[in-house]
């Protein structure tokens, strides 16, 4: 399906809910990859383009640049944040302040609402709202209806955080924000000396830290990676704090949930029956309704036979508290190399991840990390970081997002052969888009309204030895 029969079938409000019907190697058709950081006469980028996020529907894609040509007027030579408007085939950047004033220093991190309308992001500039004179990375909320931005990294009284903050994620609706922050000044009491985890509501303008164990008390270590659930409820996080829940003995990180409704917190990165993890776990991604919680472990003891020595990625379900591993080609053949960065679409049924491995499809032999997707259903895991014939990227791919039901990937991607004409050698934006024509129907993921799919949920969200993907 091309690129313009897909916008008219948004238009006519056609937009059907797919569940991929995928084989090892895919039938021509199947899916279609376009790149998206383009300029509007269709000229490549200047620069590199790093992290992504899409919206509920897929016609919205938040992402960082350092291309100075996608839209007019870019003279910051700085990273910025666009947001590209498949219905109207156009590029908007939204690092900017009320008057349209480009930032004095660079944006990364970028996530969308469902809607697409609030846009957030971290960014070391000092002119987008008045009055930031901290000198640190701060989060912002860009609303693109009324074309005005907010900050996010403040306390209750709109006071500065004084220290750096990142990894921003946003609920379905846009209300709450949660980010990572080495602030000490955003909540009361917070002497721990490293990184917490804050949710701010936009609509009561207060913040409050949610790294915290269950009686509130703050973490002996830091915490960083959030991930929300659509309603902004469950707020998922890695932490290498050991004094957030009981019997943390293990010594490495873990993967922890916080229910704002019960004020509980519960560690996830654990086999089936509780037991602790004998590695550090990272990059968690919730479903929807926080249900589901996708993460990467180096450990080895949370399924049985788990005997490759590599990084995986597991899935937890709370409802049973099973957890199981994703990262596996047919007959549970386990990855040859490291898997990481998951993502997860809204009713949990797709995995997107990062892997090196070359034995999780056929073919498999470009020697680079590849975007896979595992369809929990059928069992069956895709490569998408190929082209429309299905041949293989001639360099790596990372940072997948999912949309709300998984028909549209969005990634990074250095090779040059995914689309025509991709000669500027840089880091750019690759959309796959799942043939509705060509792939099963179940019809019944229908968007509630915000409460299914969103970006927070379902987009890797990186900060690796203290940068971010938009920063290496």
């Amino acid at each position: 399906m091309n690129l313009t029969r897909w916008i008219a079938a948004v238009n006519i409000g056609a937009m059907l809910c797919t569940a991929l019907l995928v084989v090892d190697i895919l039938p021509a058709g199947a899916r279609t990859i376009e790149r998206l950081d383009l300029t509007a006469a269709g000229s490549e980028g200047s620069g590199s383009s790093g992290l992504s996020a899409v919206n509920a529907t897929g016609t919205d894609v938040a992402f960082s640049s350092g291309a100075s040509n996608l839209t007019g007027s870019d003279f910051n030579g700085k990273n910025d944040i666009f947001v590209y408007d498949w219905e109207h085939i156009a590029i908007l950047r939204v690092s900017v302040d009320n008057r349209g004033t480009e930032g004095d220093g660079d944006s990364s991190d970028p996530v969308i609402s469902a809607g697409g309308r609030h846009v957030a992001f971290a960014s070391k500039a000092t002119n987008l709202v008045a009055g930031d004179t901290n000198g640190n990375e701060d989060i912002f909320i860009f609303d693109r209806v009324s074309e005005t931005i907010d900050r996010a990294s403040v306390d209750n009284r709109g006071t500065e955080g004084d220290g750096d903050s990142r990894d921003p994620v946003i609920s379905a609706g846009g209300r709450y924000v949660a980010f990572a922050s080495e602030a000490t000044n955003l909540v009361v009491g917070d002497t721990n000396g490293f990184s917490d985890i804050f949710l701010h509501d936009r609509v009561s303008e207060t913040i409050a830290r949610v790294s915290v164990d269950g009686s509130g008390g703050q973490g002996n270590g830091g915490s960083h990676s959030p991930a929300i659930s659509a309603d902004g409820r469950y707020v998922t996080f890695a932490s290498d704090a050991s004094d957030l829940v009981a019997g943390d003995t293990n010594g490495f990180g873990d993967i922890f949930l916080h229910d704002r409704v019960s004020e509980t917190v519960a560690r996830v990165s654990v086999d089936g029956s509780g037991g602790q993890g004998n590695g550090g776990s990272h990059s968690p991604a919730i479903s929807a309704d926080g249900r589901y919680v996708a993460f990467a472990s180096d450990a080895s003891n949370l399924v049985a036979g788990d005997t490759n020595g590599f990084g995986d990625i597991f899935l937890y379900d709370r409802s049973d508290e099973s957890v199981v591993r994703v990262n596996v080609g047919r007959g549970g053949l386990q990855g040859d190399q490291e898997s990481r960065e998951p993502a997860i679409s809204a009713d949990g049924r797709y995995i997107a991840f990062t892997s090196e491995a070359a034995n999780l499809v056929v073919d498999d032999t470009n020697g680079a990390p590849d975007i896979f997707v595992a369809d929990r259903t059928n069992g069956i895991i895709e490569r998408i970081s190929v082209d429309n014939s299905g041949v293989e990227g001639n360099a790596g791919s990372r940072a997948a997002c999912l949309n709300e039901n998984g028909d549209f990937i969005v990634f990074t991607s250095l090779a040059s052969n995914l689309t025509d004409n991709d000669a500027n050698d840089q880091w750019n934006i690759f959309v796959s888009i799942a043939d509705t024509e060509t792939d099963d129907d179940d019809g019944d993921d229908d968007d509630d309204d915000g409460n299914s799919g969103t970006i927070h949920f379902n987009c890797f969200i990186s900060t690796i030895m203290g940068r971010s993907l938009d920063e290496r």
